[in-house]
């Protein structure tokens, strides 16, 4: 461990390193997080000139994988807890242009939740400035050209205050195509068996069947993964640190799940209690039963009153309400997360294996991180930190280390230890030693009690 000029660096795994560099601000302007970077990667080493040079050379072809995952509305209005500081995307956008030197490509890109208002998204990150001042029609013969995409194929206008859906509009995705990439017997998934009955909320639950496990008694695992993001040489992933009511925790490795197309074949629950062989909520949890087959039939078939009377109902029951597969016992979303990153890392368009892994580079923003409901409805914690790494499963770890959590008590981080994961992660289970601390995160519902690393045994 080492540490100075504000700087701490966390122990790795041998071959790789992870910093965290301490800020002060809450709500940074671009030249603070430029400073910040450049003092994070001169600690590192790196070209003070050309920082990102190491990686990334002309020609070659830059995906920026920020978190776009929502506009802000209710209580995260203008409190930069929501989605990558657009600051840290400017830091980015500039240093991978330094490295290519006018010949090669830069793309920013993510799919958002189908509920992101992208016009409302737009105006409340800077995402318009941005393209104003990157996009098409601005570069030079001295800058490779920048293109903003929304990866999404389709829109939903979902009520913020209730999450209803009203209508589902088409979109005209990744420019460049998508590709359907089979993991077959690769996939984390596979030994969950070809009649799981994946689902995702608020997503058709027979599409995520028929795109997982439809080809029997193999069983297939298809994503459709964006051509954009599979066509690059280097991806820039650019995380918002926050709690996650499915995951724990949400990071590098969660931040994949914006490279589809179609979260419709994302499994992120099985249906039912474990004693059901399902996911989706604890046993002996009646309301959480009661509720899953009413939502499904409920949501937009109902009108807008009853769906909101129901779920009053349900908020002012005497036990939580845990659905979608937001809680400890949630088995079923960290292997399809794990399945993304494989192929982030070893596949190309058209779904062929990499002859080379490709570079994986993580920048997480937690200058202002989440706690408590996350990813959707967290509570600001102002920590100022910057962690760096090009080890996503090491970042990870260290992440949730700073949030006083222990990576063991949580599936998406303890399954890095699997042999499986050797296909995009060295981390072989080494506790990393912090220098910072930012103060223990607030767990989510269904993760209270379960992974905090001081939690009594």
């Amino acid at each position: 461990m080492a540490a100075g000029m504000g700087l701490g660096v966390v122990n790795a795994a041998a071959t790789k390193r992870a910093a965290a560099c301490p800020t002060v601000w809450p709500a940074p302007d671009y030249g603070t997080v430029a400073a910040s970077v450049r003092d994070l990667f001169r600690f590192l080493g790196l070209d003070a000139a050309n920082p990102l040079g190491r990686w990334i050379q002309p020609g070659m072809t830059v995906v920026i994988k920020p978190n776009w995952v929502k506009h802000e509305f209710g209580s995260t209005v203008g409190r930069n807890v929501l989605f990558t500081h657009c600051s840290l995307v400017r830091v980015l956008l500039d240093a991978a242009l330094e490295a290519l030197a006018g010949h090669g490509r830069v793309f920013v890109a993510d799919a958002p939740l189908q509920g992101c208002d992208f016009a409302r998204f737009r105006r409340q990150s800077g995402l318009a400035e941005m393209e104003k001042d990157y996009g098409v029609g601005q570069a030079s013969a001295c800058r490779a050209p920048v293109a903003f995409l929304d990866l999404r194929r389709q829109w939903a206008e979902i009520d913020d205050g209730s999450s209803y859906v009203r209508w589902v509009h088409p979109l005209a995705g990744d420019p460049n195509g998508y590709s359907l990439v089979d993991l077959g017997a690769r996939s984390r998934l596979m030994c969950l068996g070809v009649n799981a009955r994946f689902g995702v909320t608020d997503y058709d639950s027979e599409n995520t069947v028929g795109q997982v496990s439809g080809c029997r008694p193999a069983g297939r695992h298809r994503y459709a993964i964006s051509n954009t993001v599979l066509s690059a040489d280097v991806i820039l992933n650019v995380p918002k640190l926050k709690t996650h009511m499915k995951t724990g925790m949400t990071g590098a490795l969660k931040n994949f799940v914006g490279i589809t197309g179609a979260k419709d074949c994302l499994p992120h629950f099985r249906a039912g209690s474990p004693r059901a062989g399902g996911d989706e909520y604890p046993d002996k949890n009646w309301l959480s039963h009661a509720a899953s087959p009413v939502r499904k039939l409920l949501q937009t078939r109902a009108p807008l009153w009853l769906w909101k009377l129901a779920r009053a109902g349900a908020q002012v029951a005497s036990s939580p309400l845990i659905h979608g597969g937001g809680w400890h016992g949630n088995d079923t979303l960290w292997r399809t997360i794990h399945d993304l990153v494989d192929i982030a890392r070893n596949y190309d368009v058209g779904g062929a294996p990499r002859p080379r892994p490709r570079t994986i580079l993580t920048l997480v923003d937690a200058i202002v991180a989440g706690e408590d409901c996350g990813p959707l409805k967290p509570r600001p914690k102002p920590c100022g930190l910057l962690v760096w790494g090009e080890d996503p499963g090491m970042v990870d770890v260290t992440s949730a280390t700073l949030m006083g959590f222990d990576w063991r008590r949580i599936p998406l981080l303890s399954h890095l230890c699997d042999v499986e994961a050797r296909a995009f992660t060295d981390f072989c289970g080494e506790t990393p030693t912090v220098v910072t601390s930012t103060g223990p995160f607030a767990a989510p519902v269904g993760w209270a009690g379960e992974i905090e690393a001081a939690r009594r045994e």
